[in-house]
């Protein structure tokens, strides 16, 4: 699973996006199939039309980054299945229904568009061996060397994270973190978790040449507490639907929305912490 997440994010470009919105496209599947079970039964025109907007969330940074391209999306993920929803108007629950299509397109969505457009941040000075990697392996794209030291960041210190918060927990964890969401979870893994994060973070920023390892600290300490955010913040959905698991496509493991849930939020703060570093370094 590790190697399948990271070669799209090593070639960049297209094949990443097109990674990006195949597992958010699935992602929304088993969200909209988390909504039934909170009593919002979805019509498959929401499917499709949650489709049709997180292909476009995620092939549109390859074609500007501009705030009023993310903003037209998000108006999109607002109206059109509101308009879908227009025929239900005298049926009880339909503002719930597009309420909650909606906000699934957004929670997915926006992710998906950051990873895209964080990987897609444009070059600048990084350490040669980075920059032939990202070269060799662009197939002719942009190979945007920034972008990937940016997004390896993000990933890794997701994963690993989460492997430390885990392996902390299970030796040392006494205090509960959230129980009324995921019992399992203590206050020590977090605290583990958070730490795994820093440390991977503050090796990518001195590896990659991104910047001091104070900064390295510091983004690590976000991202890695925005993707235990996001895994909390999956529990509470499935906790809401009365299910374990978002879906089974993984055998022993759940389905996509379940090992992806951290990344939903560590990408779009990986993305504000690295448009915020440019600024402060330029």
């Amino acid at each position: 699973m590790v190697a399948a997440g990271l070669i799209p994010a090593l070639i960049g470009g297209p094949i990443f996006a097109l990674f990006m919105v195949a597992l958010g496209v699935a992602a929304y599947r088993e969200y909209l199939s988390l909504a039934a079970g909170v009593g919002s039964d979805s019509t498959s025109s929401a499917f499709t039309i949650g489709a049709v907007v997180l292909a476009a969330m995620g092939l549109a940074p390859l074609v500007s980054s501009d705030a009023t391209l993310v903003i037209g999306l998000v108006f999109a993920a607002t109206v059109l299945p509101l308009v879908a929803h227009f025929s239900s108007a005298r049926e009880e629950g339909g503002m719930v229904r597009w309420s909650l299509v909606s906000a699934g397109m957004i929670y997915i969505g926006i992710p998906v568009y950051a990873a895209v457009a964080l990987r897609s941040l444009p070059s600048n000075a990084m350490p040669h061996d980075l920059a032939r990697i990202a070269q060799v392996l662009s197939l002719g794209w942009e190979p945007a060397p920034r972008g990937l030291a940016w997004a390896l960041t993000v990933i890794l210190a997701t994963w690993v994270g989460d492997s430390a918060a885990y392996l902390t927990g299970r030796a040392f964890g006494r205090t509960k973190l959230a129980p009324s969401l995921s019992p399992g979870k203590t206050i020590e893994g977090a605290i583990g978790g958070l730490a795994g994060s820093v440390m991977v973070s503050i090796g990518t920023f001195l590896g990659f040449g991104i910047g001091p390892w104070w900064a390295g600290a510091l983004a690590g300490l976000i991202i890695g507490a925005m993707g235990q955010v996001g895994d909390l913040a999956e529990s509470f959905l499935k906790r809401q639907a009365g299910v374990k698991d978002s879906g089974a496509v993984i055998p022993g493991h759940g389905g996509i929305l379940d090992r992806i849930d951290a990344l939903l939020f560590a990408f779009p703060a990986g993305l504000i912490v690295a448009s915020g570093f440019a600024r402060l370094q330029g």
